[in-house]
């Protein structure tokens, strides 16, 4: 019986990881990495695939955003469906402290509801309307993070996110996620007191209260709030005694059961000048990362501001400035920003001449950006084809293996998706894409010809970065 159950089980196992290895042709590998791989094995039947789970926001994120992949995925290995069943590894979270009453609508307006006297303290910070979580564009470099401010948001203390800690290079959406944490959760909760401030406005107000003798007024004002947003929790480097006033704020708030969720531009092991007090206590909740969008992430932006513009840039102006514009949102936005307003005020036409002229001005002009165009581009001048051959639908044996090798080589020097890549050869789809990768993986172990030839094809790309 025992050598029974123990054979069910491994089978069981065999049969989970054979359709994790089928969602990651899917999906890229960090997408896999935050949503799949923390799923443990619970039991396999003719009914129900059971898996155990983090917590709740694994359930509703994956069934939001991947249903489809993995029904497809189980259906695949085991040529039939099953109802997928997940158990929560932590129920046990501490209650509320928000009582009935808070959840009331409020006739007073939530963005002034706080005593008078803090209206009228130097102390007083506001948070901007306009970061919401609903025009936060969420792609596989941020969706984690965006999934735990919402987390965060929705039941402030409650969580065993606390403090929340979100860190990531400049420009990636950090401020707005912080404040769109605020936002919802003074529309869910309209009498709960929420500061949004940075650290340095938080050190310069403190460094005002000691000339002012008003420590007491500044320490009350701050341990006062449900919910305290600070951004760029790195600026208290080397100020040992703003540092010592937040870690006395922190044990404040955090022992009331109150919301805590900072930023920084590095991750917290890698803020040396910090009290090792303090890094301790971050280390309590979570910390997560932004990363860089992806390309379609940063198309999605772009698209997004012409409708709240409700402007019309095409639709190659738009892919140029996403394929161009990597590694910053806010440069993303400035240079759509300079064509709309060229567009707007002196009547010039966004073409994509125009994007070439922006971008050169934005980016670096010793950092050169590897795209699928270029890949393109140079693979049919080395095939003796023309671009648009790699694009067409023909079959002849010489354009499909140029168009193979083009893919392979966008796989293995961009960071684009298997369904980017596709698009950029006639909309193929990512299983043509995969099919092409593997062909010539393995006639690289076969032709050495060819191998020579894809080695020094990557030298050269990786030469023109």
């Amino acid at each position: 019986m025992e050598s029974e159950l123990a054979h069910n089980l491994s089978t069981s196992e065999s049969v989970w990881k054979s359709i994790q290895q089928v969602l990651k042709e899917y999906i890229n590998i960090r997408s896999f990495n935050t949503w799949f791989a923390p799923l443990e094995l619970v039991n396999l039947d003719a009914q129900y695939l059971e898996l155990r789970v983090p917590n709740r926001f694994f359930c509703e994120w994956i069934d939001n955003h991947y249903a489809k992949i993995f029904n497809n995925a189980i259906v695949q290995v085991l040529g039939e469906h099953r109802k997928i069943k997940y158990h929560i590894k932590n129920h046990n979270l501490p209650d509320s402290p928000y009582m009935d009453a808070d959840l009331q609508p409020s006739s007073v307006n939530h963005r002034t509801n706080f005593p008078q006297a803090t209206i009228n303290s130097p102390f007083y910070t506001r948070i901007n309307e306009r970061y919401t979580f609903n025009n936060f564009i969420v792609g596989d470099g941020n969706n984690f993070a965006y999934a735990a401010a919402r987390a965060v948001a929705s039941s402030p203390g409650r969580t065993n996110y606390n403090p929340l800690i979100i860190y990531g290079g400049t420009g990636l959406g950090k401020t707005h996620l912080i404040q769109a944490i605020g936002n919802f959760a003074l529309a869910k909760y309209p009498l709960t007191k929420v500061y949004y401030t940075s650290s340095e406005t938080f050190t310069s107000h403190f460094i005002n209260s000691i000339q002012q003798n008003r420590i007491s007024e500044f320490s009350a004002y701050y341990r006062s709030c449900d919910i305290l947003l600070l951004d760029d929790i790195h600026f208290f480097s080397n100020k040992g005694k703003t540092q010592e006033e937040f870690f006395h704020t922190f044990n404040d708030l955090h022992q009331n059961g109150k919301q805590i969720v900072l930023t920084s531009d590095r991750p917290i092991n890698e803020l040396v000048a910090l009290e090792e007090r303090l890094i301790s206590r971050f280390k309590w909740g979570l910390i997560v990362d932004v990363q860089p969008p992806d390309f379609e992430t940063r198309l999605a932006i772009l698209r997004k501001k012409c409708d709240e513009s409700d402007l019309d840039i095409p639709g190659d102006v738009l892919e140029y400035l996403a394929a161009n514009l990597v590694e910053n949102v806010r440069e993303l936005e400035g240079a759509l920003t300079k064509i709309m307003a060229q567009v707007t005020f002196t009547a010039a036409e966004p073409t994509l001449e125009l994007a070439r002229q922006i971008v050169n001005e934005i980016a670096r002009p010793d950092k050169k950006i590897l795209t699928i165009e270029h890949i393109v581009e140079y693979t049919a001048k080395i095939f003796h084809l023309s671009p648009d051959h790699l694009r067409a639908k023909t079959r002849k044996k010489d354009i499909v293996r140029a168009r193979q090798v083009a893919m392979y080589l966008a796989k293995h020097l961009t960071n684009y998706s298997l369904i980017t890549i596709g698009l950029h050869f006639g909309g193929r789809d990512h299983s043509t894409v995969i099919h092409s990768i593997n062909t010539i993986e393995k006639l690289l172990k076969q032709d050495v010809n060819l191998r020579h030839q894809i080695e020094s094809m990557k030298k050269h790309l990786e030469f023109q970065k």
